[in-house]
């Protein structure tokens, strides 16, 4: 066996044996864990390889790097957790930001209504001003031309 790790992504399945646990290889099958027989520094280390030896899929694995993809696997899947979490929240508040612009416009035809009816009785108000400064006019112009017409006489 090579010294250098060619760490692959085989998959981890959840059954355990005698506390490691199994890994399958590209062919979709049972990697056995074996151990290095060769003279060197991995001698004695425990390793996952493909079960086909030596017409192998190219699956290999140390079994103390296991740990280390599973905790990855476990932090890529609370991060897609996460996200899932994250988009359902994003997906209530564009609902409710759809909900606050209905209510919104709903609101804006309210004012617009009220605006309009204001413009009418603001328009009425100065018509009924302009009446009455005639009817005072009026009033006024007839008692003047009374006691113009009394001093005269």
């Amino acid at each position: 066996m090579a010294s250098n790790s060619n760490a692959s992504s085989g998959s981890v399945s959840r059954s355990r044996t005698s506390g490691t646990p199994q890994m399958v290889c590209y062919h979709n099958e049972l990697a056995p864990l074996r151990v290095v027989r060769h003279p060197g520094p991995n001698m004695g280390k425990r390793f996952y390889g493909c079960p086909h030896w030596p017409r192998t899929c190219g699956f290999f694995q140390w079994l103390d790097e296991c740990n280390d993809i599973r905790d990855l696997q476990f932090q890529l899947l609370e991060k897609e957790c996460i996200i899932s979490e994250l988009q359902h929240e994003n997906d209530i508040l564009k609902a409710e930001v759809g909900n606050l612009k209905k209510k919104l416009s709903q609101k804006q035809d309210v004012v617009d209504e009220l605006s309009i009816e204001c413009t009418e009785r603001s328009l009425l108000m100065d018509e009924m001003f302009a009446k009455r400064r005639i009817t005072y006019v009026l009033l006024f112009s007839w008692v003047f031309f009374a006691v113009c017409f009394w001093l005269k006489a």
